[in-house]
């Protein structure tokens, strides 16, 4: 009896035995196991199952209506996978269409543009900092030692007062030479407070004082040194050249000169450091001329001021 129907689908059959027949394996080879995937189901389509369908009389299971529903089942999943599948795809493609790059490339003039701009900054930062750190700080004072430096309205900067003669103890001629010609018994007039009467030296031929000549007075300011800011000469011989020493007559020649210019008939000797000293020495070393022509020192009045 032939077993298949005309579209070569199996059917099942009851023997008269009352044992049900085996089924015929649903795989299209029989040779392969269940358990393989390369196994297909031979479902047929819904409208090739007839009634011819043969019921299992041991599971009282219709083999008709299980192969009506595994070819439902996998219409529905081959509906559900297609579909899930063509979602995948259109997301992939959707997503790669909107991509857009991390690191997309910058235009030249921007990147030149945010290349200025970072130098500025920079250069902003860079004079800031230099101005901190030299802008002038106050020097932080402890404030159980602070200091008041609220303007005081009534303080007054007074000028330096004008010098002011000092007293003159005594005036000794000095020479270079013991010739005699510095005229010793003369000297006091020099500071007598009388211009009309001078001391001078001898009459020399030339203004050339040689071999260790010259002539001087020194001033003794008394026993302690006082402050010495100015000295005035006046005198009626001109020219030649006059020394301030700081020194007495033993040692006038070593003594430091303090000022030095020639005669008139007043010479100022201003000191730009006023000296602490006891004794002075008014020292020639170029004769000036006097009135009669003849190369003669003359000193009239002498004045020490500080």
């Amino acid at each position: 009896m032939d077993n298949t129907k005309s579209n070569g689908t199996p059917v099942f059959r009851s023997v008269s035995t009352g044992v049900p027949p085996q089924p015929t394996p649903l795989f299209n080879d029989p040779s392969q196991s269940a358990d393989s995937e390369e196994n297909v189901i031979d479902v047929p389509d819904e409208d090739t199952l007839t009634g011819e369908d043969v019921i299992d009389e041991t599971t009282g299971k219709a083999w008709g209506a299980d192969r009506k529903r595994l070819r439902k089942d996998w219409v529905s999943w081959k509906a559900e996978t297609t579909e899930v599948l063509n979602t995948s795809i259109s997301d992939a493609r959707q997503a790669a269409t909107d991509y857009t790059p991390k690191h997309e490339e910058v235009p030249a003039a921007e990147s030149a543009l945010t290349l200025k701009i970072t130098v500025l900054a920079v250069a902003v930062v860079t004079i800031l900092a230099l101005l901190v750190w030299f802008w002038p700080h106050s020097a932080s004072v402890p404030t159980d030692n602070s200091l008041d430096l609220s303007p005081v309205p009534d303080l007054q900067v007074l000028p330096e007062a004008e010098p002011t003669p000092l007293p003159i103890a005594g005036v000794a001629s000095v020479s270079g030479l013991p010739d005699g010609y510095d005229h010793p018994e003369l000297a006091g007039l020099a500071v007598d407070g009388k211009p009309e009467t001078s001391w001078r030296s001898a009459a020399l031929r030339s203004t050339v004082l040689a071999g260790g000549r010259g002539y001087g007075l020194v001033i003794n300011l008394g026993e302690s040194p006082v402050r010495v800011k100015k000295v005035v000469v006046s005198s009626a011989s001109t020219g030649g050249n006059l020394e301030l020493r700081q020194g007495n007559a033993e040692n006038f020649r070593e003594a430091t000169v303090l000022g030095s210019q020639p005669l008139s008939s007043t010479v100022t000797y201003h000191l730009a450091q006023p000296v602490e000293t006891n004794s002075l020495v008014l020292w020639c070393t170029e004769m000036p001329t006097a009135a009669g022509g003849e190369f003669r020192l003359n000193i009239s009045e002498i004045q020490v001021l500080g």
